[in-house]
This record gives C-alpha cells, structure tokens and sequence, in this order.
C-alpha cells in the first residue's frame, strides 16, 4: 500500500504555532547553536525540527540548575541509534 503525504499549505507553515512536546523531540535531531552569557545566566541556544511542518526551530533556553554528569565527551554516536 502506497501512502501519499499530505502537503502542508505555505500559510499553514509560516502562521501556525510551532507547538513542541518533548515526545516527538529526540536528542538526534538537535543541534547546539551558541551558549553564551546573557542577563547575568548562561542561555544556550538548540536547532530543532518541527514535528509538524519541518521548519527548523531555534530554541532559546536560560539555564537553571547545573549538576555534575558523568557522561564522557564526546559522546559515542552509539548513544543516538
């Protein structure tokens, strides 16, 4: 069975709410942009898909809490598959 894929209008793109839940967001998909200082916290700025339209999405987040990790760099591309 063929399934065809419903093309999203070019409106529909550029005027919906791009509204992101972290169960269609994988780590995979990501790409760090900048962390940099900004208002007395560190701001760390992430590229994403929207699950929706596919437009890339940058994502502007402050940092709240740092903790250690245990995780070594760089990370095993393993981790992502």
């Amino acid at each position: 069975m063929r399934v065809k894929r419903a093309r999203m209008t070019y409106d529909y793109a550029r005027d919906h709410e791009h509204e992101l839940s972290a169960e269609y967001l994988y780590a995979s998909d990501a790409e760090v942009l900048g962390i940099y200082d900004a208002d007395d916290s560190l701001q760390v700025d992430v590229a994403v898909i929207c699950p929706e339209c596919s437009e890339t999405l940058r994502l502007e987040t402050t940092v709240d809490k740092v903790t250690s990790s245990g995780t070594e760099l760089p990370l095993d591309e393993d981790y992502y598959d």
